[in-house]
Protein backbone atom coordinates (compact mmCIF):
# COMPACT_ATOMS: atom_id res chain seq x y z
CA UNK A 1 0.00 0.00 0.00
CA UNK A 2 2.78 2.42 0.98
CA UNK A 3 4.71 1.73 -2.23
CA UNK A 4 1.63 2.28 -4.40
CA UNK A 5 0.84 5.60 -2.71
CA UNK A 6 4.45 6.80 -3.04
CA UNK A 7 4.83 5.76 -6.70
CA UNK A 8 1.52 7.32 -7.72
CA UNK A 9 2.32 10.59 -5.96
CA UNK A 10 5.86 10.78 -7.39
CA UNK A 11 4.51 10.29 -10.90
CA UNK A 12 1.89 12.95 -10.33
CA UNK A 13 4.42 15.46 -9.06
CA UNK A 14 6.86 14.67 -11.89
CA UNK A 15 4.14 15.33 -14.46
CA UNK A 16 4.06 18.94 -13.32
CA UNK A 17 7.45 19.41 -14.98
CA UNK A 18 5.65 20.59 -18.10
CA UNK A 19 4.59 23.75 -16.21
CA UNK A 20 6.79 26.85 -16.38
CA UNK A 21 9.71 27.01 -13.93
CA UNK A 22 8.96 28.59 -10.56
CA UNK A 23 11.92 28.07 -8.25
CA UNK A 24 11.28 28.81 -4.57
CA UNK A 25 13.11 31.74 -3.00
CA UNK A 26 15.07 31.48 0.28
CA UNK A 27 13.08 32.34 3.41
CA UNK A 28 10.65 30.99 6.00
CA UNK A 29 8.25 28.28 4.85
CA UNK A 30 5.44 26.15 6.28
CA UNK A 31 4.26 22.72 5.15
CA UNK A 32 1.41 20.34 5.86
CA UNK A 33 1.37 16.65 4.99
CA UNK A 34 -1.19 13.84 5.22
CA UNK A 35 -0.50 10.15 4.70
CA UNK A 36 -0.16 6.78 6.38
CA UNK A 37 2.01 5.88 9.38
CA UNK A 38 3.01 2.47 10.72
CA UNK A 39 4.69 2.11 14.11
CA UNK A 40 5.85 -1.52 13.67
CA UNK A 41 5.02 -2.25 17.32
CA UNK A 42 4.72 -5.69 18.89
CA UNK A 43 4.17 -6.69 22.50
CA UNK A 44 6.36 -9.64 23.45
CA UNK A 45 4.40 -12.30 25.32
CA UNK A 46 5.60 -15.90 25.40
CA UNK A 47 6.29 -18.96 23.27
CA UNK A 48 2.70 -20.18 23.47
CA UNK A 49 0.88 -17.07 22.25
CA UNK A 50 2.32 -15.23 19.21
CA UNK A 51 3.48 -11.65 19.67
CA UNK A 52 0.64 -9.15 19.86
CA UNK A 53 1.06 -7.07 16.72
CA UNK A 54 -0.46 -3.56 16.74
CA UNK A 55 1.54 -2.26 13.77
CA UNK A 56 -1.46 -1.61 11.52
CA UNK A 57 -1.11 1.47 9.34
CA UNK A 58 -3.34 4.47 9.95
CA UNK A 59 -3.93 8.04 8.83
CA UNK A 60 -1.30 10.49 10.08
CA UNK A 61 -0.40 14.13 9.54
CA UNK A 62 2.58 16.43 9.97
CA UNK A 63 2.87 20.22 10.25
CA UNK A 64 6.25 21.94 9.97
CA UNK A 65 7.94 25.31 9.83
CA UNK A 66 11.38 25.82 8.38
CA UNK A 67 13.89 28.23 6.91
CA UNK A 68 15.48 27.70 3.49
CA UNK A 69 18.90 29.36 3.32
CA UNK A 70 19.55 28.67 -0.37
CA UNK A 71 18.55 26.20 -3.07
CA UNK A 72 20.48 23.39 -1.36
CA UNK A 73 19.98 23.76 2.40
CA UNK A 74 17.18 24.29 4.93
CA UNK A 75 16.34 23.54 8.58
CA UNK A 76 12.90 22.42 9.72
CA UNK A 77 10.91 21.70 12.90
CA UNK A 78 7.70 19.70 12.79
CA UNK A 79 4.98 17.86 14.67
CA UNK A 80 3.81 14.39 13.58
CA UNK A 81 0.43 13.13 14.77
CA UNK A 82 -0.52 9.48 14.24
CA UNK A 83 -3.95 7.94 14.55
CA UNK A 84 -4.87 6.16 17.76
CA UNK A 85 -4.62 2.41 17.37
CA UNK A 86 -6.76 -0.19 19.10
CA UNK A 87 -5.75 -3.78 19.67
CA UNK A 88 -6.77 -6.89 21.55
CA UNK A 89 -3.89 -8.33 23.59
CA UNK A 90 -3.68 -11.99 24.53
CA UNK A 91 -1.31 -13.60 27.03
CA UNK A 92 -0.95 -16.85 28.97
CA UNK A 93 -0.81 -16.53 32.77
CA UNK A 94 1.79 -18.51 34.79
CA UNK A 95 1.29 -22.24 35.17
CA UNK A 96 0.17 -21.98 38.79
CA UNK A 97 -3.11 -20.35 37.73
CA UNK A 98 -5.71 -23.12 37.77
CA UNK A 99 -8.46 -21.19 35.99
CA UNK A 100 -8.64 -18.40 33.43
CA UNK A 101 -5.00 -18.74 32.39
CA UNK A 102 -5.65 -16.87 29.15
CA UNK A 103 -5.62 -13.09 29.70
CA UNK A 104 -7.36 -10.90 27.14
CA UNK A 105 -7.66 -7.13 27.13
CA UNK A 106 -8.15 -4.06 24.97
CA UNK A 107 -5.35 -1.59 24.33
CA UNK A 108 -5.36 1.99 23.01
CA UNK A 109 -2.00 3.14 21.65
CA UNK A 110 -0.94 6.69 20.74
CA UNK A 111 2.39 7.79 19.29
CA UNK A 112 3.36 11.33 18.24
CA UNK A 113 6.62 13.15 17.58
CA UNK A 114 8.22 16.58 17.58
CA UNK A 115 11.24 16.67 15.27
CA UNK A 116 14.13 18.91 14.23
CA UNK A 117 15.89 18.16 10.95
CA UNK A 118 18.35 19.56 8.44
CA UNK A 119 17.22 19.34 4.83
CA UNK A 120 19.50 18.88 1.84
CA UNK A 121 18.01 19.79 -1.54
CA UNK A 122 19.12 18.76 -5.05
CA UNK A 123 17.40 20.81 -7.80
CA UNK A 124 16.54 18.73 -10.87
CA UNK A 125 15.41 21.84 -12.73
CA UNK A 126 14.05 25.24 -11.70
CA UNK A 127 10.91 23.67 -10.21
CA UNK A 128 11.53 20.00 -9.45
CA UNK A 129 13.69 19.07 -6.43
CA UNK A 130 14.88 15.95 -4.68
CA UNK A 131 15.55 16.24 -0.96
CA UNK A 132 16.72 14.34 2.09
CA UNK A 133 16.38 15.06 5.80
CA UNK A 134 18.40 14.03 8.85
CA UNK A 135 17.64 14.91 12.43
CA UNK A 136 16.16 13.83 15.73
CA UNK A 137 12.60 13.18 16.87
CA UNK A 138 11.17 13.34 20.38
CA UNK A 139 8.62 10.53 20.56
CA UNK A 140 5.69 10.54 22.98
CA UNK A 141 4.08 7.13 23.39
CA UNK A 142 0.97 6.38 25.44
CA UNK A 143 -0.49 2.92 26.01
CA UNK A 144 -3.81 2.67 27.85
CA UNK A 145 -5.20 -0.68 28.89
CA UNK A 146 -8.88 -0.91 29.83
CA UNK A 147 -8.58 -4.07 31.93
CA UNK A 148 -7.37 -4.55 35.49
CA UNK A 149 -5.60 -7.79 34.55
CA UNK A 150 -2.11 -7.44 35.97
CA UNK A 151 -0.62 -9.87 33.47
CA UNK A 152 -0.30 -7.04 30.95
CA UNK A 153 1.38 -4.53 33.25
CA UNK A 154 4.97 -5.67 32.46
CA UNK A 155 4.32 -5.24 28.73
CA UNK A 156 3.01 -1.70 29.19
CA UNK A 157 5.76 -0.76 31.67
CA UNK A 158 8.43 -1.73 29.12
CA UNK A 159 7.38 1.04 26.73
CA UNK A 160 9.28 4.32 27.12
CA UNK A 161 6.72 7.13 27.25
CA UNK A 162 9.25 9.74 26.09
CA UNK A 163 12.27 9.02 23.93
CA UNK A 164 14.66 10.72 21.50
CA UNK A 165 15.24 8.85 18.23
CA UNK A 166 17.14 9.52 14.98
CA UNK A 167 15.02 10.48 11.98
CA UNK A 168 15.65 10.37 8.23
CA UNK A 169 13.49 11.19 5.20
CA UNK A 170 13.66 11.29 1.42
CA UNK A 171 11.25 13.03 -0.92
CA UNK A 172 10.52 15.02 -4.05
CA UNK A 173 8.92 18.46 -4.31
CA UNK A 174 7.65 20.68 -7.10
CA UNK A 175 7.41 24.49 -6.97
CA UNK A 176 4.11 25.42 -8.60
CA UNK A 177 4.92 29.09 -8.02
CA UNK A 178 7.83 30.79 -6.19
CA UNK A 179 5.68 30.55 -3.03
CA UNK A 180 3.62 27.35 -3.37
CA UNK A 181 4.98 23.81 -3.62
CA UNK A 182 3.72 20.24 -3.45
CA UNK A 183 5.72 17.26 -2.25
CA UNK A 184 5.72 13.59 -1.35
CA UNK A 185 8.08 11.83 1.06
CA UNK A 186 8.93 8.81 3.19
CA UNK A 187 10.04 9.45 6.79
CA UNK A 188 11.57 6.87 9.12
CA UNK A 189 12.04 7.32 12.88
CA UNK A 190 14.22 4.58 14.36
CA UNK A 191 14.03 4.03 18.11
CA UNK A 192 17.10 2.68 19.90
CA UNK A 193 18.12 1.67 23.42
CA UNK A 194 16.12 0.06 26.21
CA UNK A 195 12.32 0.11 26.54
CA UNK A 196 11.99 1.39 23.00
CA UNK A 197 8.59 1.90 21.38
CA UNK A 198 8.05 0.85 17.78
CA UNK A 199 9.84 2.44 14.83
CA UNK A 200 7.73 4.82 12.75
CA UNK A 201 7.37 4.84 8.95
CA UNK A 202 5.38 7.75 7.49
CA UNK A 203 4.45 8.00 3.79
CA UNK A 204 2.82 11.32 2.90
CA UNK A 205 1.94 13.95 0.34
CA UNK A 206 1.62 17.62 1.17
CA UNK A 207 1.66 21.27 0.25
CA UNK A 208 3.90 24.11 1.39
CA UNK A 209 4.08 27.89 1.33
CA UNK A 210 7.31 29.87 1.17
CA UNK A 211 7.24 33.44 2.56
CA UNK A 212 10.53 34.40 0.88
Amino acid sequence: MFKKVLIATVLGVSALGAIAANAAAPGIYVTGQVGYANNKMEFKTNDIIPDNDISKSGIAGRLAIGYQFNQNFAVEAGYLRTAQKNATLVDIKPWWYQDDRVAVGKLKYDQNAIDLVVKGIIPVNNSLNLYGKLGVAYLTTTARFNSSDEEFNPMLDNIAKHKFAPEAAIGVSYDITPNVSVDTSWTHIHTIGRNQPGNVDFIAAGIGYNFG
